[in-house]
């Protein structure tokens, strides 16, 4: 729903301004360490070792002896200590061994975005007019991203009869995005695309393409029209250069067009009045992709290096329709009844169309689709959706403190079977003003009693309950015509499903005490969901993966308050404040089919798990623990590493925070206003494995530890494949043998029953232990990544000038006021150190923003604006 201002205010003609500016910084990125490069320090874990300092070493003048120093290939960081002495990165640039610290910040573009608003009003006895347009402009942190938006907004209400007011709402939208966001989930949830701390995003920057405009090379012998700049040497991580080519070379150009309109007429005659409205919601996008080609023409005609070229042409409409009866009397001073019956509906279709080309494009920079070198592909789609509701309301009064409305609604949705499609809501409510009624304390300034109690259904999206096939072609076998197959879709419908329906009564009061100087609002709610509608997993010799279904009952209930409170008031100081805190329980009632729990997701093989178990509350996150004996004793491998119970879940924490709130302040003196909001979670569980996984690789500050002696390493030298501990002080094994300083040693049972005693190096233990993969794959300890997600942040900090009248009317302006904010500014607290775990977003379910690092970092903003009035 979109609302606009209707233009109410002073007669005659206005004109409001105002303009705002922000940038936007990379913000909570993860601890990165800057202390050691690429590869290993020792071949103790690892055979990827480069003997003897970890170092590749390069001929770079030809003459057979090695004169130059090169980092690693490896993914791991677990390699030679910073020196700041020369060596070779992989663009071939010779630089000081050093951490690049803002190498991570520079994969990406300043970010910014302004905002400019112009609204004129004119008011008279019998219109109210307001037309604004609004100009939005903005670079997104992703390369080559921005977005132009330009919106015309009317808002007019005339009275064009004694009893007839008529009312015309215009908005049009015109939006220009150049590359949308792209997801950086490789860069942060993928092992060959986390960057090296001796890496720089400005290095890919100038490398992703060739001199020519290819694409870049790598290998001495890859094919090149400019071979000298080839990439040879080690370092470069091909998911990075990816990212870059995607976006920057390959260009996006998506351009909608929307108009919203209304038109509402108003019949008021006696103790009733009609209103009729009819509304539109036109939408139309149209989108071009342009990939350049990769290779020369000359090394590679056709396929997916040959470039490509695609358009696609997307338009909705929305029709809706509404007719209003309202009747309202006051019977006498006493009594007031009123009441509403009405009928609304609304058509929404959908209609794509798509064509791109095929097989590459024949001519380097040819845009068309005349430039596909086979058939060019064209696909289409289209859906409709109707709705229609009957819906009545009665109501009363008593005295203007008593109050009670009771409402019954008939709703039918396209969505479901045409059999039982049809289905009735009631709901009451009911508030009671006690401060009215009867007199109370006179620090008593106001009270109120509300309860209320309803039934709301909810329906599957469009064609999901649809039992649908898919048809495809074999082809001519033999046969004159093409024979067709007919398969089940991955996701099969069900067309006895039913809606889900939400009972839930509410009951709360509200207060205010010292002439409403401190305040207090307090809600209850107890819900029940019945029929829940879910994809249920299916075995896959059904055919597909999963069935909609009611699975079964949910309960949830909980309370809300609000405390309000102005401490401080004189003449020219003021302090209000506001503290909210909501607190929601739920848990699982039933699975319509007996099952004992429900999977929302299975992470990594078998690494994790998201489940809800009847009895528990929803979302519970569940792990492998380490394998213990019957005496409870951990157990270790002969490797020296943990091992893990793969036939055992525990669970760990919970995806549902317990509780969330806010403290709103806000701090006047004389004409500055500053607004402090900040906003608090707890009790919930996060598994951002992304940022475990750079663990895994020696990106972050934790993989630090235990890599000397000065933080908690221990001394040894290997024995047949063993770590053997020997004291800090020592030089050399009782041998002679090298002595290494970053050992650790798991506390548990080795297999023959004894203590163990292998010391194993702490890079072997941060790569197997923060590793991808459930127990058939890894050793990795996934009960190590789910983690308390408890925060309090600081979400908002404004401090506004308002202008003087006197000094405002020497520009004309009656009201003008500057402000100056920061959004997203920093943690109080919060458990979880190395992102903002707000930015976890990877889909529009909570079951998908659980287990990862976000697929853009977050971002911390700062601005400025101006509003004036005239």
């Amino acid at each position: 729903m979109i609302t606009t201002k209707s233009g109410k205010g002073k007669k005659g003609l206005g004109i409001d301004f105002s303009t705002s500016y922000s940038g936007n910084q990379i913000a909570y990125l993860p601890r990165f360490q800057y202390e050691r490069g690429p590869g290993w320090t020792n071949a103790n874990y690892s055979s990827g070792y480069l003997a003897p300092d970890g170092f590749a070493h390069y001929d770079t003048n030809g003459d057979g002896v090695a004169d130059m120093r090169g980092v690693s290939a490896s993914s791991n960081n677990f390699g030679p200590w910073f020196d700041g002495q020369p060596i070779m990165s992989w663009d071939g640039v010779v630089r000081p061994y050093s951490a690049q610290k803002d190498g991570y910040k520079n994969l990406f573009q300043n970010a910014w975005d302004a905002t400019t608003n112009v609204a004129l009003t004119n008011t008279t006895d019998n219109s109210n007019i307001r037309f604004s347009y609004t100009h939005i402009e903005s670079d997104g942190l992703s390369m080559g991203n921005s977005n132009k938006k330009n919106n015309l907004s009317l808002n007019a209400s005339f009275k064009t009869g004694k009893f007839l007011k008529t009312d015309v709402i215009v908005n049009y939208m015109n939006q220009k995005v150049n590359n949308r966001a792209y997801a950086m989930d490789r860069l942060v949830n993928n092992f060959t695309g986390m960057l090296s701390p001796f890496d720089n995003g400005d290095w890919y920057r100038a490398k992703y393409q060739t001199s020519l405009g290819y694409k870049y090379v790598q290998g001495v012998n890859g094919q090149s029209l400019t071979p000298s700049e080839n990439i040879i040497r080690n370092g470069f991580k091909a998911d990075i250069g990816d990212y870059f080519w995607n976006t920057n070379a390959k260009q996006q150009d998506e351009i909608t067009n929307r108009l919203i309109a209304s038109v509402t007429e108003t019949l008021t005659f006696g103790d009733f009045s009609l209103r009729g409205r009819v509304s539109t919601d036109l939408s139309s996008v149209n989108i071009e992709n342009r990939d350049p080609v990769e290779v020369p023409l000359i090394y590679q005609f056709g396929g997916d290096r040959s470039g490509a070229f695609g358009m696609e042409s997307q338009d909705y409409n929305i029709l809706y329709g509404e007719v209003l009866l309202t009747y309202n009397k006051k019977l006498n001073d006493d009594f007031t009844v009123g009441a509403q019956v009405g009928f609304n509906g609304s058509q929404e279709t959908g209609k794509f169309l798509t064509r791109s080309t095929n097989g590459g494009l024949s001519v380097e920079g040819w845009y068309d689709m005349n430039a596909s070198i086979n058939m060019a592909n064209s696909t289409s789609k289209r859906y409709e959706i109707l709705k229609d509701a009957v819906f009545g309301t009665v109501n009363g009064s008593y005295k203007n403190y008593l109050f009670l409305e009771g409402t019954l609604r008939r709703d039918r949705t396209s969505t479901m079977n045409p059999n039982n499609n049809s289905f009735t809501y009631p709901s009451v409510n009911s508030s009671f003003v006690l401060s009215e009624a009867v007199k109370l304390p006179e620090v008593v300034s106001y009270a109120k009693l509300r309860a209320s109690w309803g039934i709301v259904g909810s329906y599957p999206e469009s064609y999901l309950a649809n039992v649908a096939f898919n048809q495809t072609t074999l082809g001519t076998q033999g046969t004159t015509t093409p024979v067709l197959i007919t398969t089940s879709n991955a996701s099969y419908g069900n067309e006895g499903i039913k809606p889900e329906m939400k009972n839930e009564y509410e009951l709360g009061f509200e207060t205010k005490f010292f002439d409403r100087r401190l305040g207090l609002d307090f809600s209850y709610y107890n819900a029940k969901i019945k029929d829940q509608i879910l994809p249920l997993t299916l075995a896959p010799t059904t055919g597909a993966k999963s069935i909609l279904a009611n699975v079964g009952e949910l309960a949830n209930h909980g309370f809300e308050v609000s405390l309000t409170g102005s401490p401080f008031r004189t003449e020219s100081f003021s302090w209000d404040v506001t503290f909210n805190w909501a607190k929601n329980v739920n848990k699982l009632v039933s699975l319509s089919d007996g099952s004992k729990e429900y999977l929302h997701a299975d992470y990594d093989g078998s690494a994790t798990q998201l489940k809800s178990v009847v009895g528990e509350p929803m979302g519970g996150i569940y792990a492998h623990p380490v394998k213990t004996d019957a005496n409870g004793n951990k157990m270790v491998d002969s490797d020296g590493y943990y091992m893990i119970d793969g036939d055992k879940w525990v669970k760990y924490g919970s995806a549902m925070p317990k509780g969330v709130g806010g403290l709103i302040n806000t701090f006047t003196y004389k004409n500055f206003t500053l607004d402090v909001n900040i906003d608090y979670s707890y009790g919930g569980y996060l598994m951002p494995t992304g940022v475990n996984w750079m663990t895994s690789r020696g990106l972050t500050e934790e993989s630090l530890n235990f890599s000397t002696n000065e933080r908690g390493g221990l001394t040894y030298y290997m024995d047949n494949g063993k770590g053997v501990q020997v004291p800090n002080s020592a030089t050399a094994g009782p041998a002679g043998q090298q002595l290494f300083r970053d050992g650790m040693l798991m506390d548990g049972i080795a297999p023959d029953g004894t203590k163990n005693t292998n010391v194993i190096s702490q890079a072997g233990y941060y790569n197997m232990t923060y590793n991808w993969g459930g127990p058939q794959y890894s050793g990795s300890r996934y009960e190590l990544y789910i983690q308390k997600n408890d925060y309090v942040k600081l979400r908002e900090l404004s401090l506004a000038y308002n202008v003087p009248s006197a000094w405002a009317a020497k520009i004309g302006a009656t009201r003008l006021s500057a402000s100056f904010f920061g959004r997203n500014l920093f943690f109080i607290y919060r458990t979880i150190k190395d992102m903002d775990p707000e930015a976890t977003t990877a889909g529009t379910r909570w079951a998908q923003n659980v287990n990862n690092a976000g697929l853009s970092p977050a971002t911390r903003s700062y601005g400025v604006s101006l509003r004036a009035s005239f």
